[in-house]
């Protein structure tokens, strides 16, 4: 049987409800990618369970969104967002990012491949 969740050393991410699941690419990504320490706002596109907005949510003060076009994975990363210390910094929405029109501007923006393939 395959393992639901991951395990760090500060949070715990679920993704038995997702399509994408937690591996070595996105873990990477999260821990390579560089914040800003000024950095306000962060777009993660195609957030599935939420791996890499949580992992810049402990880098950084940022206010994160993480955007997917499937319901499920959103609900999943909701849960895992709602689990840590950072929980008030995160937020998670069903988007399509081609149609995705922020009411803001982002500082990053960051995506897993392959969420985009067009």
């Amino acid at each position: 049987m395959a393992k639901t969740h991951f395990d760090f050393k500060k949070f715990t991410i679920y993704h038995d409800k997702c399509a994408m699941k937690v591996g070595t690419d996105g873990v990477l990504l999260g821990a390579w990618t560089e914040v800003c320490p000024d950095s306000k706002y962060i777009l993660d596109i195609g957030t599935g369970s939420g791996l890499i907005a949580i992992m810049l949510a402990q880098k950084c003060n940022a206010y994160i969104i993480g955007i997917d076009i499937d319901e499920e994975a959103v609900n999943q990363a909701t849960d895992n967002g709602k689990k840590t210390p950072w929980s008030q910094r995160l937020h998670f929405e069903v988007e399509n990012a081609l149609t995705y029109i922020p009411q803001k501007k982002f500082d990053l923006i960051t995506c897993n491949p392959p969420c985009l393939t067009n």
